[in-house]
């Protein structure tokens, strides 16, 4: 562990579960609040031993905020016993408006929380009951008033588009919507779903009709518009930042850098192995409860599929994958080892050379599902 980590925290816990979700949460657990917040403590000082260099801490879920205040800034202060935490970490914590109050939000700040992620995925009431959302637009806006009273500076909104019912022109409100609110980050997913989750099986059996890929194209191109002439920069396929305001944490991700998962079913990607941690509560106690390392997976990454995996995240960002970086990392030449499908999908339009990085265009973001799958279906 020498280069500096990027640390999640998983939060397994909703209040209730939405229809498009296939994340590991449970809705009415409250039962295993206080074991599992003991549980990950355990986990996190397992850490003392190594005390690895963190770059970047990131809480998620579920639902964090369904926890006090109190206890996710005790988390934070165990990361920081624990390892090494760069002292200008960012440092995040997802929420849902509705379940987090001004008081939660100061005991956030206090403990060195400098941004807050939260789930608005939509400014109409219409569509987050289509999603099964337990909160309303107007405590979205009241969510974000209190965190800029709570002294947050740094806000990202979650936004989700493509959904059943839904026209380009509606979600151009959505969009004006959140932008009136001044978030310094916006993230603005494409609706994909999972075939188990309620809200697909609902769409397959007729109830309702997700638009057009004609009209989910306009929404795109929407978004480009909106975002781009309120100051927002596109950085990666789906996320948009006034400068500055880039999401460190998953930066490392997409520039497949080192990160460790902690909690139920957290992966993580350390010194090239893949592991994974237990996915029910009942192993994941019984391993903390005993001392041992919570994962139940394992698995060393080869060469050839980390170059894969690093092409197919670095391909996300705007600035596309360095060359001269991928040859730093593997000695090998990104041309010549997705040569000839790397050349077909430039002279497609799909994708470009820019100033030594390989990046997609936009056509190729529009596509980039497929784009991937034609440069690195082989090799998955």
């Amino acid at each position: 562990m020498g280069k500096p980590l990027a640390v999640y925290m998983h939060i397994p816990f909703c209040r209730q579960k939405c229809g498009y979700c296939d994340f590991l949460s449970f809705a009415g657990r409250e039962d295993l609040f206080k074991p599992y917040l003991e549980a990950l403590v355990q986990e996190i000082r397992l850490l003392a031993g190594e005390r690895p260099p963190v770059a970047t801490v990131y809480i998620g879920g579920g639902t964090p905020t369904l926890l006090s205040g109190e206890d996710l800034a005790f988390l934070v202060q165990e990361v920081k016993a624990a390892t090494r935490l760069d002292p200008g970490a960012e440092i995040t914590v997802e929420a849902n408006p509705g379940t987090v109050t001004l008081e939660q939000l100061r005991s956030l700040r206090a403990a060195g929380v400098n941004r807050l992620s939260l789930g608005a995925q939509a400014g109409q009431e219409k569509f987050l009951r289509l999603l099964g959302r337990s909160h309303t637009a107007a405590q979205t806006c009241e969510t974000v008033a209190a965190a800029r009273a709570a002294g947050f500076a740094n806000i990202n909104l979650d936004l989700i588009y493509g959904l059943p019912g839904q026209t380009a022109a509606e979600w151009q409100e959505s969009l004006e919507w959140a932008v009136a609110l001044e978030p310094e980050h916006l993230s603005c997913y494409c609706l994909q779903l999972a075939p188990e989750v309620p809200l697909a099986k609902l769409i397959a059996a007729g109830y309702y009709q997700s638009p057009a890929e004609e009209e989910v194209v306009a929404m795109y191109y929407t978004t480009l518009q909106i975002l781009a002439q309120a100051g927002y920069e596109q950085y990666e396929i789906a996320n948009f930042a006034r400068k500055g305001y880039e999401c460190q944490h998953n930066l490392c991700y997409w520039q497949y850098r080192d990160y460790l998962g902690l909690g139920l079913g957290s992966h993580s990607l350390v010194s090239g192995e893949r592991r994974v941690n237990e996915e029910d509560f009942s192993s994941y106690f019984g391993k903390i409860a005993a001392g041992k390392s919570p994962v139940a997976v394992r698995e060393k990454i080869d060469a050839n599929r980390g170059m894969v995996e690093m092409a197919m995240l670095g391909l996300r960002l705007n600035k596309g994958l360095a060359a001269e970086d991928f040859f730093h990392r593997w000695q090998r030449d990104l041309r010549s080892f997705f040569s000839p499908r790397l050349e077909i999908l430039v002279e497609k339009g799909f994708l470009r050379w820019e100033g030594g990085n390989c990046r997609l265009t936009a056509k190729g973001m529009l596509a980039s599902n497929r784009v991937l799958v034609e440069l690195l279906g082989a090799y998955l």
